[in-house]
């Protein structure tokens, strides 16, 4: 990170006069305490859901429930935005952004944006990686998931073009080309972007968005085309999958209120970060592959009141529709092997900006109902496992 830093300070020392660069981050400690053994990243600072219970079938104990947190875990963000000449009458800018947390091995870091853009009158071309066209709203949360795995949480490469227009361009049409990178599909060799780079056409996403004053309601389509299998022993024969994903989401913010929502229902989408995938179909010929994906919805919605001192609840839904055919027993490759029906949270949070600080503490209840898969990728005889968690957060941006 210091060689970064340093191989990048000349360069804002030694700028041509139309080049500029604004440095930006933050610096968090974080508490966190859980009830149940539960699935996260970042160590602990991701928080997405409780695992399945593990019975001790003498006294029906789930050795799983047990209590556990961190105290003052430290992370950290780093970034910049450099603002540069004319280009093809464009302005031009880049932005790289990198995330470290504080007991991870030396010189770990988490690569999260790293794109370039030409901005015109009307229209924006993005280069490189940044968030997915279905991640621009999110919810404001305490924790840094920002509603996983409810909302959707990917950062992919991809080339994104975006239009505005009307009188006072309230509305923005968007198209982008999107590649698989750490954000991938799971499949038969666990979670990997080789899924999407095997296919080689990338996903697509069109979109509309919709200004009215205080409200932006807007929606988008993707389109994705994966190769879960490749049969070398059959001259590198490819099998494929297809899988449409729609999301329709609306902010609205007046003064001191904020309210949004969003919903996303659609085929295959663990790399969007929500508990779907697909599954090898059932009852073929023998030696014919065929892959079909499991269709899901997620949503969510936040209100949020304050000014310095604000007041917010967030509440989830994602349920599990099944494939719609029959799937081979032990090839459904999704979230917990394809064993949760449903997921639901509720999670209120308070937060205080003093300066350049924000404290903030939220609360989050969780529950997943697990059960058993069914042939068509449905979910029966569930039973619900619930995760309490109180997180306390110190952040100081910059």
């Amino acid at each position: 990170m210091q060689a970064l830093i340093l191989g990048l300070l000349p360069v804002s020392v030694n700028a041509q006069k139309n080049v500029s660069i604004d440095w930006y981050g933050f610096v968090a400690a974080q508490s966190w305490l859980n009830t149940h053994e539960s699935l996260a990243g970042a160590e602990g600072f991701l928080y997405l859901y409780p695992t399945d219970q593990l019975l001790d079938y003498s006294d029906d104990h789930d050795k799983r429930a047990v209590p556990h947190g961190s105290w003052f875990g430290t992370m950290a963000r780093l970034g910049f935005v450099l603002k540069g000449p004319e280009i093809f009458g464009a302005s031009s800018r880049a932005k790289a952004e990198l995330e470290f947390s504080g007991h991870q091995a030396p010189g770990s870091v988490l690569y999260r944006h790293a794109f370039m853009a030409l901005d015109w009158e009307n229209s924006t071309l993005t280069l490189g990686q940044t968030w997915h066209p279905m991640n621009d709203l999110f919810p404001s949360t305490v924790g840094i998931a920002i509603g996983s795995p409810f909302n959707a949480l990917n950062r992919s490469p991809q080339l994104r073009y975006e239009y505005f227009t009307g009188s006072d361009k309230q509305v923005k049409l968007t198209g982008a080309a999107i590649f698989q990178a750490a954000n991938a599909s799971n499949g038969p060799g666990g979670k990997s972007f080789s899924y999407a780079r095997n296919s080689i056409i990338p996903m697509f996403y069109a979109g509309v968005d919709f200004t009215f004053g205080d409200l932006k309601v807007g929606g988008g389509l993707e389109y994705q085309h994966i190769t879960p299998m490749v049969d070398v022993a059959d001259d590198n024969k490819k099998y494929y999958l297809d899988g449409l994903t729609g999301m329709v989401q609306a902010q609205y913010n007046k003064e001191k209120l904020s309210v949004k929502a969003k919903t996303l229902i659609g085929e295959n989408m663990s790399h969007l970060g929500i508990c779907s995938g697909f599954g090898q179909v059932a009852d073929l010929n023998p030696g014919d592959v065929r892959f079909a994906p499991l269709a899901a919805s997620s949503s969510w919605a936040q209100v949020q009141y304050g000014g310095a001192l604000k007041c917010g609840l967030m509440c989830g839904y994602m349920s599990n529709w099944g494939a719609g055919k029959d799937l081979v027993p032990g090839k459904i490759y999704a979230a917990e092997n394809g064993r949760i029906d449903k997921m639901w949270r509720v999670a209120p949070n308070v937060q205080y900006t003093v300066g350049n600080m924000n404290l903030g503490v939220e609360y989050e209840l969780t529950t997943v109902a697990y059960g058993t898969p069914q042939a068509n990728g449905t979910v029966a005889d569930t039973h619900n496992v619930s995760n309490n968690r109180l997180l306390l957060s110190v952040m100081y941006t910059f």
